[in-house]
Formats: C-alpha cells, sequence, structure tokens
C-alpha cells in the first residue's frame, strides 16, 4: 500500500547529506577539504531529529503495550547498532597497526566495545591502533554513533512525555515548556563555555536536553497532524523566512520549528517520492556503516592508489551496497519476526 509520505526519501537524503559531508571532513585530502562546509551534516541530523520525534510519537500510540513499544523500538535499532559495534571492532583488526594478540588482547579494545554497546561512545571512540593515519582526521571509528545515544534517550523518555501531554488539557503548553527548557539549558551551556574557557560544557550542549526543540517540533507535528496539514502550505514561506534569517545570523531559537515545519512539509507535499521506501529502507545503514568505511579505505590507500575521485565513488557504492545488505539480510529480517 502506497505511503502518505515521503519520510524514506528524507531519511535518506538526510543519511546520504552525511555521507557526502564526512567525506569532504574526514579525508584530509585537498580536492574534499576544499567542500567542507557544502554539505550541512548539522541539518541532517536535526532533520532526523525533527522526523524521530514524529514517528516514535506516532509508534508509541500505535502500539498496544509499553512493551510493545519497546520491543519495536529494539527490534529496529541494536541489530545494526550491535553489528557495526561488534563487527568493526573484531573486523578492524586487519588494519590495526598492532600485531593480532595485541590488538584483541588489549584492554581498549574491550572498552571499546563496553562504551559503545552502551551507546557511551564519547568514553571510548577508537580502538587501539586502528585509523592512526595522516590522511584521517581523527582515529575514531565511528564518528555518527554520537547521535544515536540522544535517540535512544529520546526513546526511553518518550512514554512519559507522550502520557504528560495527553493528560494534559494544553498539550501546546507541555511542547512549548519542553522547548523552552531546550532552549535554556542550550544556552545556558553555552554561556558557560565562554565563562569557563572550558569545552565540557559544549559536550554537554549536544546531549538529549539541546535538542529536545527539534524532538518536541516533531511531536508537534504529530500531535496536531490534522492542522498543519490543513495549514501546512499557509506555513511554508514565513518557516522558510524564518529558517533563512536565523541561519545568516548564526541563530537557533525559532529555526527549529521553522525546520520541523519544513521538513514535515516536504514529507506531505512530495507525494511522487512516496513510495521511495518500497525497495528497502536503506538510510539508517548507510548513516552507520559509511564511517568505518571511508576511513578503511583511507587506512589501506585505496585514494592513493585510485586517485580521489574513483575512490570517493568506490566509497560510496559500498557504502550503499553496506545498507541494502544490511537493510534486507539484517535489519528486515528483524522486523519481520514476530517474537
Amino acid at each position: 500500500m502506497k505511503r502518505d509520505n515521503c519520510f524514506d526519501f528524507l531519511r535518506f537524503l538526510f543519511a546520504f547529506n552525511v555521507v557526502l559531508g564526512h567525506l569532504t571532513v574526514i579525508a584530509l585530502y585537498p580536492e574534499l577539504t576544499h567542500y567542507k562546509g557544502v554539505f550541512q551534516t548539522h541539518l541532517s541530523v536535526v532533520g532526523f531529529f525533527v522526523i524521530s520525534g514524529f514517528l516514535i510519537a506516532q509508534s508509541y500510540e500505535h502500539s498496544s503495550t509499553i512493551k510493545d513499544y519497546f520491543t519495536k523500538r529494539a527490534k529496529r535499532l541494536l541489530p545494526a547498532y550491535l553489528f557495526v559495534v561488534i563487527g568493526c571492532a573484531i573486523g578492524l583488526g586487519a588494519v590495526s597497526a598492532l600485531p593480532a594478540n595485541e590488538y584483541y588482547l588489549s584492554p581498549d579494545w574491550w572498552k571499546y566495545i563496553g562504551a559503545n554497546i552502551c551507546f557511551l561512545n564519547f568514553l571510548h571512540p577508537s580502538l587501539p591502533g586502528v585509523f592512526d593515519n595522516p590522511v584521517i582526521n581523527d582515529n575514531s571509528v565511528n564518528p555518527a554513533l554520537w547521535t544515536l545515544k540522544i535517540e535512544v534517550g529520546f526513546y526511553l523518555i518518550l512514554p512519559l512525555l507522550m502520557i504528560w501531554i495527553r493528560k494534559s488539557k494544553r498539550p501546546w503548553g507541555v511542547l512549548l515548556f519542553l522547548y523552552l527548557f531546550a532552549l535554556l539549558y542550550k544556552e545556558g551551556c553555552s554561556f558557560a563555555a565562554e565563562l569557563t574557557n572550558s569545552p565540557f560544557p559544549n559536550f554537554l550542549a549536544r546531549q538529549l536536553p539541546g535538542f529536545m526543540t527539534y524532538f518536541a517540533a516533531g511531536m508537534g507535528g504529530y500531535i496536531y497532524k490534522d492542522y498543519f496539514l490543513q495549514y501546512k502550505n499557509y506555513l511554508i514561506l514565513p518557516a522558510l523566512l524564518i529558517f533563512i534569517i536565523e541561519n545568516y545570523f548564526g541563530m537557533e531559537i525559532l529555526s527549529p520549528v521553522a525546520w520541523g515545519i519544513i521538513v514535515l512539509w516536504a514529507a506531505y507535499s512530495l507525494r511522487i517520492l512516496n513510495n521511495f521506501g518500497k525497495y528497502g529502507d536503506i538510510s539508517y545503514g548507510i548513516y552507520i556503516y559509511h564511517g568505518p568505511i571511508i576511513k578503511t579505505l583511507l587506512t589501506v590507500g585505496c585514494f592513493s592508489v585510485l586517485g580521489v575521485k574513483a575512490a570517493s565513488f568506490l566509497y560510496i557504492a559500498l557504502v550503499i551496497l553496506a545498507g541494502m545488505a544490511s537493510w534486507h539480510l539484517l535489519e528486515k529480517q528483524i522486523l519481520k519476526r514476530k517474537k
């Protein structure tokens, strides 16, 4: 049955933008770094959060029990995530500068697995002797995984938020409170960073509360979906104007709402793309696999041997193939299982 939205296309678009954007910042070749900034990966990440706010709120209300809700979230997120974490830990021993016995017996190997399985990637983002290469910007294994701990945190608190919203006489008031709280949190972190000259407040700003503005925008789109669909064509121009103005001045006050309106407008207006995902939902796969793929290609010298252009096309092809294989062989199979 054909869908009434093109969220599958938007998720692919956002994920592919990150794939290209990371190519320009991970590979330290002038031919690529020249395009740094062309691909606004931040917009893709917060676009994902808007879509999550909408779809996960919908998933919760379509779940028969709280257990059903968490089961669906776990089946969608965990299989590919655990595969990429454990697969990288095992497979990247082949490109480590350490001998196999030192690599697999290293305490850092176990710390990587432990921290990443718990979604605490920042505690131990690297593997021993892996990706220590002058043509790679850092030795972290998978730079995209930091967003997933935020996603998981949102999954965990969403049932409480939805109960609060549904029991409130003014759902918009709850959403406004969440939005303002997130704004104040992020501004407070920025102020603390300037006051202390420390990077830690900026790290805190990139955690769940700081992105709740985008989740709240997506949740609001779902809660008031009927109103949104009725007035979306009147909202899109003011949203675009606010988004352009705030981005020009480096502000992020109303732009989360504006970006939420733009994303949801596109989801329900680009009808020609509504059936984009009929052959598979590969956006999650290409998002979580692309980092290790490009860093491995750089480590084994593909960019030096093939040239930057040919190696870049190889990278894109491998990422898409990995996403397709992950969907058809792993993710889809788990989702089909009833238990």
